[in-house]
C-alpha cells in the first residue's frame, strides 16, 4: 500500500490560528427578569463540547459507530442519527432520542437500556480534555451546554477530563442556540466574556445581548492532522490532535515547541520507529543502540513500537558525542567496545557519519551497521581533518539529497535537558557518563523540558490506539509521508529563533575543541 502524500498537503501550516472576534449584534431588548440590587458575580461563560472537552474520535457521529460496532447493530449509527434529528425541532434530550431509537428499531425496555448504558460508556473513554481553554476556567465562572445529555452526565466527563475547578453547570437543549438563557443569565451575572466553539450559539447569540465573547476552533483537526486523516492514517492524526489538545503552556515559546511536538515531531520519530524495527528485523540485530543526546526521547518510543509489532530486542542508551569518539579516552574506547557488538545496530537522528566511522576504524571495528533519520552529505570541514573511512553501513529513512529538509530542526525537537557527553567512566564495567558543562539558560532549558513533556505525553497517549495503519504502510509510505512531514517540520522558522542562539554556540564550541572551527 503507498499512501504517498504529496508534500504540498501540507504546506502553509501554521502554529495557532487566530480566534473570530466578531463585532456586537443589535441588542435586543433587557431582560424581563427582576436584577437584585446587589453587586452582580463577575463571571467567565464557558461552553463545553469542543470548547472544554473534545471527542478522541472527532465527530459525535464516530462514537455511534463505535457502540453501533461493540453492539453488533451495522445499522446502529444511521439509526441514532435519524431519531435525534427527528425529534430536534423542539427541546429534547437523551432519554427521548433512544425512545425514538427503540420505535425505530423495535428494541424491548432492556436492549433499549443496554445501548443508552453503552453509549454513556463510549462518551466517557472517549472523552479528552482541551487544556487550553480549561486553563482559562476560575472557580465560580459558569458553563452553559445545549445538549442532550443530562447535567450529572456532562459532570461525570468534566470530572474524568480532570477539570478541577468549583464552576456551575447549566444544561439546556437549545438555551444558546435560541438566545433565551442569555437575557435569564444577564439577569443575575456580570459576564466578563464568553468562550465556545459554534459561531452561531456562542458568538452570533451572546453579541446580540452585548456579551463580549470570544471564538475557538482548536479543537477540531489541523492542517497537518487533516492530511493525515485524508491520507489514511486517521489514528495517528488523532493521537496527534489528542496530544496537542491535551498540552498546555502559557509560555507562547514553549506552546509553539508542544505544538511542533505534537503535530510534526511526534509522528516522524514514530514511522521512523517502525522503519528501524523493520531494519533491525531484516539485518538480525537485537542490541539497538541509541546516541546521546539526539535519541533520549526516541529511545522509550521505539521501544513501545517493537513490542507492538512483535520485536524482540534490547535499546540501550548510547553515551556518545563527536568529540568523545574523536578524542576517545582508553575508559571510552573500553565502554564503546563492550557495546558495540557483532549483535549492535547504532541509532542516531542525523548526521554525516564521520566521528563515528572514524571511531570505528580506531578500535578496528568494520561494517558496523548504523541508521539515521537523515543521512547527511560529507561535510567538507570535516573531510579535510579525516577522511570518512569505509568502516559502516549507513541507512537512512529520509532519501539522501532531499534539499527541503534541514537536520537542524530536526535536532532542536529532539534536544535532551543533560549537557553533552565528554567521556563515560568505567567502575566494575558500569559506565559513568561525564557531561560537560551545559551553558544553556534556564529558561531555553524550560522549554526544552515542555516539549520533552509532550513528547512524553504523546507516548502515554498512545495506550488509546492500535495504530494498525501505521504498521500496515509499506516502507516505500513511509519514506515518502516522513519526508513530507521532515519537510513541513524544516519550515517552523519559530523554532529557530527559541534555540538558535545557543544551538550555534556549542555547534561553535564543538568544533573549535575539534579542530576544524
Amino acid at each position: 500500500m503507498n499512501t504517498a502524500p504529496n508534500s504540498n498537503q501540507f504546506s502553509q501550516y501554521l502554529i495557532g490560528a487566530p480566534n473570530a472576534q466578531p463585532g456586537p449584534a443589535a441588542a435586543l431588548p433587557a431582560s424581563p427578569e427582576v436584577r437584585d440590587e446587589r453587586a452582580l458575580p463577575s463571571v467567565r461563560t464557558f461552553d463545553v463540547f469542543d470548547t472544554l472537552i473534545a471527542r478522541r474520535c472527532v465527530e459525535p457521529a464516530k462514537v455511534f459507530e463505535i457502540v453501533g460496532k461493540r453492539a453488533d447493530l451495522p445499522g446502529f449509527a444511521a439509526a441514532r442519527k435519524q431519531a435525534e434529528a427527528k425529534i430536534a425541532k423542539h427541546p429534547y434530550n437523551f432519554d427521548m432520542i433512544y425512545d425514538e431509537l427503540a420505535a425505530a428499531l423495535q428494541l424491548d425496555p432492556i436492549q433499549t437500556a443496554a445501548l443508552k448504558a453503552l453509549e454513556i460508556d463510549v462518551e466517557l473513554e472517549q472523552v479528552i480534555p482541551i487544556a487550553e481553554n480549561m486553563a482559562l476556567v476560575r472557580h465560580g465562572d459558569v458553563l452553559i451546554s445545549d445538549m442532550y445529555l443530562g447535567h450529572d452526565m456532562i459532570r461525570k466527563l468534566l470530572d474524568k477530563a480532570g477539570l478541577d475547578k468549583k464552576v456551575s453547570l447549566i444544561v439546556t437543549s437549545d438555551g444558546k442556540r435560541s438566545g433565551a438563557i442569555w437575557p435569564l443569565a444577564q439577569a443575575n451575572l456580570s459576564i466578563e466574556e464568553h468562550l465556545g466553539d459554534n459561531l452561531h450559539s456562542d458568538v452570533e447569540m451572546p453579541g446580540r445581548y452585548d456579551i463580549a465573547n470570544r471564538h475557538t476552533g482548536i479543537f477540531g483537526l489541523n492542517p497537518v492532522e487533516d492530511v493525515l486523516t485524508q491520507i489514511g492514517l486517521r489514528q495517528l492524526a488523532e493521537l496527534c490532535r489528542e496530544t496537542r489538545l491535551s498540552t498546555w503552556s502559557a509560555n507562547p515559546q514553549s506552546r509553539t515547541v508542544q505544538v511542533v511536538q505534537a503535530s510534526l515531531n511526534f509522528p516522524i520519530m514514530l514511522l521512523g520507529s517502525v522503519a528501524l524495527a523493520r531494519l533491525a528485523a531484516r539485518l538480525g540485530k537485537r542490541s539497538i543502540l541509541f546516541s546521546s543526546r539526539d535519541c533520549d526521547s526516541w529511545m522509550p518510543l521505539f521501544d513501545k513500537v517493537a513490542q507492538r509489532i512483535g520485536f524482540t530486542c534490547r535499546s540501550t542508551y548510547f553515551y556518545t558525542s563527536r568529540l568523545a569518539k574523536m578524542q576517545p579516552s582508553p575508559s571510552y574506547t573500553r565502554y564503546a567496545r563492550q557495546l558495540i557488538s557483532d549483535d549492535a545496530l547504532i541509532v542516531d537522528l542525523c548526521g554525516t557519519g564521520w566521528s563515528l566511522a572514524n571511531f570505528a576504524a580506531t578500535i578496528g571495528l568494520r561494517n558496523v551497521p548504523v541508521f539515521f533519520v537523515h543521512k547527511l552529505p560529507a561535510a567538507a570541514a570535516y573531510e579535510t581533518m579525516a577522511a570518512t573511512p569505509q568502516t559502516c553501513q549507513f541507512h537512512s529513512l529520509v532519501p539522501a539529497g532531499q534539499a527541503a529538509v534541514q537536520n537542524t530542526m530536526l535536532e532542536m525537537c529532539n534536544y535532551a535537558t543533560h549537557g553533552m557527553v565528554e567521556d563515560v567512566r568505567l567502575i566494575q564495567d558500569f559506565a559513568i557518563p561525564v557531561f560537560a558543562e551545559d551553558n544553556r539558560s534556564p529558561e531555553t532549558l524550560a522549554i526544552v523540558e515542555a516539549q520533552q513533556d509532550c513528547f512524553r505525553a504523546g507516548l502515554r497517549l498512545m495506550e488509546n490506539y492500535d495504530l494498525h495503519e501505521v504498521f500496515a504502510l509499506d516502507d516505500a509510505s513511509l519514506v515518502a509521508v516522513t519526508t513530507a512531514l521532515y519537510e513541513m517540520l524544516s519550515q517552523q522558522m519559530e523554532l529557530r529563533s527559541i534555540y538558535g542562539s545557543s544551538h550555534t554556540a556549542e555547534e561553535s564550541s564543538v568544533r573549535r575543541a575539534l579542530g576544524c572551527a
